[in-house]
């Protein structure tokens, strides 16, 4: 949560630093320490990057926010991450109804048991009502975490409201199509397909944001 924090409160700060605006220069590839938080910065956007210390069942999780730095509102979802080695063979993102089925379904629906670790990993804060909380974590919403499955799940099916409200929560993270409004910052988390263990070192993470490209050198957790 420390970089997800931090990753924010430079969204929302101001401007950037000379250094930074240099790294985030066309086509460069922004790299560091992803666990801390990856930043790029272009005329119309600023995206952060921030990647799980540790693989989910052999996946990678990243948590992405945007800010709008245009004066015109720009549209982001899913579909303008893309994933690849370095090498450039594309790694697939998990879709949200696959990470959804994993917890039992969509929210509302018959549910399963979860084991305890089902939750482990940190994901973006969410207020009371279930919205992504981008206020610069202040604890002013009363903020609550979830995360993104990390064990098995027990497929015996049944009405579980605590379940239920697991699959929501992790709904309310995921990163779904949005459009921002000009100084907005919004953002969710996605989920790549499984990595080959020992074959994948770092992965190229491309974002697309207000005709801007934005690229980060993501390194593969070792566990």
């Amino acid at each position: 949560m420390k970089g997800i924090g931090i990753a924010i409160a430079v969204a929302l700060g101001g401007a950037a630093s000379p250094a930074m605006a240099q790294q985030a220069a066309p086509s460069a590839v922004v790299t560091g320490d992803a666990t801390a938080g990856l930043v790029s910065q272009r005329a119309l956007g600023e995206v952060h990057v921030v990647a799980d210390p540790t693989l989910a069942d052999g996946r990678l999780v990243l948590r992405i926010v945007v800010l709008n730095r245009g004066a015109a509102p720009a549209p982001f979802g899913p579909g303008d991450v893309s994933v690849a080695a370095v090498d450039g063979t594309q790694i697939a993102l998990v879709p949200r109804a696959t990470l959804l089925a994993e917890q039992g379904g969509e929210p509302g629906a018959a549910v399963t048991d979860e084991t305890p670790q089902a939750h482990s990993a940190a994901a973006l804060p969410v207020n009371g009502a279930g919205q992504t909380d981008v206020s610069g974590f202040s604890g002013g919403m009363g903020t609550t975490v979830a995360g993104v499955p990390q064990g098995a799940i027990d497929r015996s099916r049944r009405a579980d409201p605590k379940a239920a409200a697991a699959v929501a929560a992790l709904d309310a993270v995921l990163l779904k199509p949005m459009t921002l409004k000009p100084g907005a910052a919004d953002g969710g988390q996605i989920v790549t397909t499984k990595l080959k263990r020992g074959k994948i070192a770092s992965v190229i993470v491309t974002i697309l944001f207000a005709g801007e490209d934005h690229r980060f050198d993501v390194v593969v957790p070792k566990r």
